[in-house]
């Protein structure tokens, strides 16, 4: 084993020669498959959006659609695998993510700003279906899109996303509700065939659906995490007990480790979360200090080669003294001991490491 050198504070920058090292570390590295204790999901699954975002401030009132960051074509005709990336009328590439950069659903949303909700007196059904649905997607992101729409019916006070893709075990279909007109599309799987629908919705009842549009994946970039074809992913749900310092309230996941450690992770959503780490899986689970930087080196921890975007990053000094996990480089041993405080070990409340969890529809 080796140690990286650690880059500091919010680096989305990497050289590709320790993207090259780090793939070839000892397969020790990558974190042992936790058995499944929870039965294969329904195929048909049913979620809530209201999709937040960072408000237009952060980046200076730019929306996707006036943007020269988007566009109808990706940067490069092929994906990190040689692949031909999908093109169609409906579909826009975001272009500038960088290879070593993680993918962020949280940044890619930021292009969309947040609708008003008022008061809606609905007379009837909403008659119109959707318009101009939109499949937006950041280029070396396979894991999931964001779809758009136009609104055509005043009667509309949401709307239904309805997901369908076809695999081994046939048609899966997942469907999720929003009162906006865009919403993130999660765990979508590499190289697949999906195609994207979007019914109006009010109180009274429904309207006629959008005309669906179709969407390939790209595959999934090597340079982020080992691929194992047609297993599923290592993450079981699982409610576990925190010493919390966290800006991610979703759902909860866990898995063990080569290393006698289970590995817990707090969604913000699929891409962002927050990791713990604990010596049992009825125990609390701890959060993770560094020594010599932010936490980057932390998204080891969810297979991931890259050196992750990480959540305020303070000095040690700033945040509560408490127990934890603590180390400098990636592939050292953790040790237990206090954290934050006088102890010059940061900690952080949220990671961006590249690998969707849980990984499967």
């Amino acid at each position: 084993l080796f140690c990286c050198c650690k880059q500091r504070a919010f680096q989305t920058l990497f050289s590709a020669d320790k993207l090259n090292v780090l793939k070839q570390t000892d397969k020790a590295s990558i974190l042992k498959k936790f058995p499944s204790v929870t039965t294969k999901p329904a195929k048909q699954d049913r979620r809530h959006t209201t999709t937040t975002a960072p408000s237009a401030n952060d980046i200076w009132f730019e929306t996707w659609e006036n943007s020269s960051l988007f566009s109808s074509l990706p940067a490069s005709d092929v994906d990190a695998l040689g692949k031909k990336r999908f093109v169609a009328p409906h579909v826009v590439y975001k272009t500038d993510k960088k290879p070593d950069e993680p993918c962020s659903i949280t940044t890619s949303l930021s292009y969309f700003p947040e609708e008003e909700g008022g008061e809606t007196n609905v007379t009837a059904p909403p008659k119109s279906p959707p318009s101009n649905l939109t499949v937006v997607t950041v280029e070396g992101c396979p894991s999931f899109i964001i779809l758009d729409w136009e609104k055509t019916d005043n009667d509309t006070t949401e709307y239904e996303v309805i997901s369908t893709t076809k695999g081994p075990d046939g048609t899966q279909v997942s469907i999720l509700t929003t009162n906006q007109t865009h919403t993130a599309v999660e765990n979508l799987k590499p190289e697949s065939s999906y195609e994207f629908k979007v019914k109006p919705k009010n109180e009274l009842g429904e309207g006629p659906p959008s005309e669906p549009v179709s969407f390939n994946t790209e595959s999934a970039d090597p340079r982020v995490s080992e691929n194992v074809s047609g297993k599923d992913a290592i993450w079981t749900q699982f409610p576990f007990k925190t010493d919390s310092y966290s800006e991610c309230n979703g759902k909860q996941y866990v898995k063990r480790t080569w290393y006698r450690k289970f590995v817990g992770i707090q969604l913000c959503n699929s891409l962002r979360y927050k990791i713990y780490l604990s010596d049992s899986l009825n125990g609390k689970f701890y959060n993770i200090g560094d020594q010599t930087g932010h936490g980057e080196d932390h998204c080891q921890f969810v297979d991931s080669f890259l050196d992750g975007r990480t959540g305020n990053q303070v000095r040690a000094d700033q945040l509560p003294a408490r127990e934890g996990y603590y180390r400098a480089m990636r592939q050292e041993p953790v040790n237990f001991g206090q954290i934050g405080g006088n102890s010059h070990v940061t900690y952080m409340s949220w990671y961006e490491c590249g690998t969707a969890i849980p990984g499967k529809w």
